[in-house]
């Protein structure tokens, strides 16, 4: 299947919703039970918001995956451009991708990698010198696909409950 990578707007953001909530339902089983995770509508609302307010101010880049030839949209990547903050020397800003989803449908076909090579492309036209991805730790074919492209652990997030 060949796959065709285009820029996206705002005018995409709500075709993006089965597939966020796509990717909610399959966070769960990841996570099996290890935390809380939001019912996909309401996950969706929320992230709905963000992808919004970050094309609106200009720190969000919008990619879509399509079969060549298709119209429906089989995957997408959201970064976001961020300072890099106090302690590493990442540049000025940096690109976060908050959300790379594909189809269950089409996973494997090499839309994930697609969406993240026009990510990187991007990030290094605009003078980024590094980015980043967060991934569920017993997510396996996540961390492959992110590490095979350079990606390598640096934070570690810890979590606990607390009980009031």
């Amino acid at each position: 299947m060949d796959i065709e990578i285009t820029s996206g707007s705002l005018t995409d953001v709500d075709a993006l919703a089965p597939l966020w909530m796509a990717m909610v339902e399959h966070h769960r089983t990841v996570v099996a039970g290890r935390v809380p995770v939001r019912s996909a509508g309401e996950a969706w609302e929320r992230r709905r918001l963000e992808y919004v307010s970050w094309l609106q101010d200009g720190a969000g880049l919008l990619f879509l995956a399509r079969r060549e030839g298709a119209d429906q949209v089989i995957g997408y990547a959201m970064c976001r451009l961020v300072p890099s903050g106090p302690t590493f020397d990442l540049g000025p800003i940096r690109g976060d991708v908050e959300s790379l989803s594909v189809s269950p449908q089409a996973r494997g076909a090499g839309a994930g990698t697609a969406l993240l090579s026009a990510v990187r492309a991007e990030l290094e036209r605009r003078g980024c010198r590094h980015w980043s991805i967060s991934v569920a730790a017993d997510n396996a074919a996540a961390v492959r696909l992110y590490e095979r492209l350079g990606f390598r652990p640096l934070v570690q997030m810890m979590h606990a409950p607390l009980t009031g």
